[in-house]
Order: C-alpha cells, then structure tokens, then sequence
C-alpha cells in the first residue's frame, strides 16, 4: 500500500472508495430520519445541522479529488501541530507575542493547535478504517451499505474512535468561542504573512499548511453566529451522544455479526 510520509493511505487503490462510504455514512447519521431517533435535540434547528454537516464534508472528510489537492498542505499542518513550538518559532518570543496580542495568546494558541488536531485525528482515524475496509473492498462488495459500513466502524479500537470523538466536539467547541477563534485567526494571519516574508526559510507547502489551516478556522465561524450559549451546549452534546451512540451500535453490531 502506497503511503505518503505522514502515514496516509490517500493515494492507496480503492481509498477513494472509503472517502465515499464515509461521507454517505455521514449524512444517514444526521439525516431528519435518524435525528428524529433523539428527541432531547428536537430543539436544534434542521438549518444549524446542516451547516454541521457541510462544514464536515466540506473540510475533514472532502471529495477524494480535492483530498489530493490538499494531500501536501496536509502534511505541513501536522508538523505544525504536532510541535507548536514553530509557532513561536515564526513569531518570536513569548513575551513579545503577548504584547503583541494580548493576555490570551498562550490560551488562543493552544485552543488553535487543539482545533487544528481534530483535522489530523480524523484522517488519522481514516487509515485506520481504510486497513479494515480494503479486504472487503477487494472481494467486491459494498462498504457504502449502511450494514456493511457499520461493521467496519465496529472494528475500529475504542480509543482511536474515543479520541476521534473528542477531538471533533474540541473543534466545534472551538468554533463557538467567538472572542478565542477571532484571536487565533489573527496570530495566525500574522503568522502567514511573516512566513511569507522569509520564502528562503519556509516552503510553499509550509505555507500552505498554515493557510489551510486559517482558511478551516475562518469558514467554521458562521456556524455559530446567530446562537446563544444554550443552544451550543445542546449542539455539542447532541455530537457527542450521536457519534457515541453510532460506535456502540457498530460494535454491538460487529460482535453478532
């Protein structure tokens, strides 16, 4: 299996097949069908959910073809993620980017870094899957079918999907915090545009990486515009209990099968 040197299978035979089934799996999830099965979220506006949905689909889990376009870009944001150290790195020391942006900053940088490692656990959580599926895709048969899909999720360790789990309501947590996700998007501008300046210093995929990672923050923040603190507490713990409640069902479901 072709992997590229973060450890993704994306350019794998038949992956393209697995972005797909996700993606259906998705939408059955948090179809007016399958909510109606949680009537403590009725509150929750159909219009607010699907701005949930495209958000996913448009960012973590995107049609295979622009997955590729991404594929580098992907890989840059990790490194940065995964040592939040070059953050500084690029803007200084500590005591001057506090200066420069406030009290928060520490706290706005490590709810950014939280945020952005959702993107990383869930293609993560990808390949996971993938090594799961690929028998199955191979002897031709459908991983769509719901059935089918189900048992594969089954088959995934309690931690990663435990983990996979945490890591998208921190994002959305993220995104709901007005005041905070205003002051990542401007330190990472800034970062942006000081990488820019040194082009002798950072590559256009690093770059890339970064923008990637702004363009994922700055298109999440009118999903939580219009609603109070309630209706988002609702919001995030409806995620959870679903997503909770989506696993167990596939292992129940995977151990009888």
């Amino acid at each position: 299996m072709t992997k590229n040197k973060s450890g993704s299978s994306i350019h794998a035979k038949d992956f393209k097949v697995l972005i797909d089934a996700y993606r259906e799996s998705l939408k059955r999830r948090y179809s007016e069908k399958n909510l109606s099965r949680f009537p403590e979220f009725s509150a929750i506006s159909i219009s607010t959910v699907n701005k949930l949905v495209n958000y996913f689909l448009e960012f973590l889990y995107p049609p295979y073809e622009e997955r590729l376009k991404l594929d580098n870009a992907f890989e840059s944001l990790a490194s940065f993620v995964h040592k939040p150290s070059k953050f500084l790195g690029i803007i200084g020391n500590l005591g001057a980017a506090i200066f420069r942006f406030g009290k928060h900053f520490p706290a706005a940088i490590r709810s950014g870094i939280a945020a952005l490692s959702s993107y990383l656990t869930a293609h993560r959580f990808e390949n996971v899957l993938f090594e799961n599926a690929r028998p199955y895709i191979e002897k031709g048969e459908n991983i769509s079918d719901e059935t089918e899909f189900n048992r594969l999720i089954g088959m995934i360790p309690r931690h990663e999907a435990e983990k996979f789990r945490r890591d998208i309501i921190e994002l959305f947590r993220t995104l709901s915090k007005k005041e905070v996700l205003v002051k990542i998007i401007e330190i990472m501008d800034d970062i942006i545009t000081r990488m820019k300046e040194k082009k002798n210093t950072y590559t256009e995929n690093e770059i890339s990486g970064i923008e990637m990672g702004l363009f994922i923050l700055k298109r999440g923040t009118a999903i939580f515009d219009e609603l109070d603190e309630a209706q988002i507490r609702l919001i995030l713990h409806a995620i959870d209990e679903i997503e909770k409640e989506f696993f167990e069902t596939a292992v129940s479901h995977s151990i009888l099968s």
